[in-house]
């Protein structure tokens, strides 16, 4: 089952027009959400950035159900699943409006709210990561602000890390220093410090990202912004990356090298990963 501009559908009957603009030329946005036993733990913050994506490309879409509704949606498309964790995709489009890029007129944006069955196991393995060869974060560019339909750049990444046979690829700046992955943000504890990117590097600065800045903030922390190179990564106490789908996970190797985690590191881990788990619903 799926759920399309007010109905229920089987998946295989839902439909969206081969004129819609998300479809000819990504002009939408997403948004991934963790559910478990049918409720989006983070599904207010979830929300505010769906809206705060449509207020940065511009208007023209179709209104959201409200919060309620979209909570009722949730916990219907999850019944019975065996498996308690669910992966919730919010996807709007602006609609049809023609083939050019200028959005006039637009009509009938589709609003679709999917549910598939998550398992939550994977997550606690140490993930892998390569380094993109191919592909650079941009501080100007308007979608990495937000999760656009768009996603060629992390697509053409996520091929790079399988042709290396890597989970995940690690994703520079502009100027070659750490950004992000694909699908998350990288920390990495040095001297006592907790080290991300800094929002102004063109990452897209994640809720996990803002939960464990807050969560380090309130545990007297310190949070360091300055630009880290691959190399320094190699000799941080423990290296981890967080979203909002899988909490966080470490990271055990980056290209062909090992990372050694300290038991510092390993107690800092730890810590982070249980808070997120209890505030995303375990």
């Amino acid at each position: 089952m799926l759920w399309l501009n007010g109905k229920f559908y089987p998946d295989d009957d839902a439909t969206v027009s081969v004129a819609d603009r998300g479809f000819l030329l990504g002009d939408g946005v997403f948004e991934t959400m963790r559910a478990t036993s049918g409720k989006v733990s983070w599904l207010d913050k979830h929300l505010n950035r769906v809206s705060q994506s449509i207020e940065i490309i511009g208007g023209g879409f179709t209104d959201l159900p409200q919060k309620n509704a979209i909570a009722d949606i949730i916990a219907r498309l999850c019944q019975g699943y065996e498996n308690r964790h669910a992966v919730i995709r919010l996807t709007m489009s602006r609609g049809q409006g023609g083939q050019g890029l200028l959005p006039v007129k637009v009509h009938d944006g589709p609003v679709l709210i999917t549910a598939k069955p998550f398992d939550l196991t994977i997550g606690s393995r140490p993930m892998t990561l390569a380094v993109s060869q191919k592909v650079r974060r941009n501080p100007w560019s308007v979608t990495g602000k937000i999760k656009s339909l768009n996603y060629l750049d992390n697509i053409i990444a996520r091929q790079e890390a399988a042709d290396n046979g890597a989970e995940d690829c690690l994703v520079l700046t502009q100027d070659g220093y750490v950004g992000e992955t694909t699908i998350g943000n990288i920390f990495a504890l040095k001297n006592g410090k907790l080290h991300t990117a800094a929002n102004d590097t063109g990452i897209f600065a994640g809720l996990s990202r803002s939960f464990i800045i807050d969560w380090a903030q309130r545990h007297l922390i310190d949070i360091c912004y300055d630009p880290l190179t691959v190399e320094q990564l190699h000799t941080a106490q423990c290296v981890f990356v967080s979203n909002a789908l899988r909490g966080v996970r470490p990271v055990a190797c980056i290209g062909n090298r090992k990372l050694e985690t300290t038991q510092a590191g390993l107690e800092l881990y730890k810590k982070i990963a249980a808070d997120i788990e209890n505030s995303l619903g375990r």
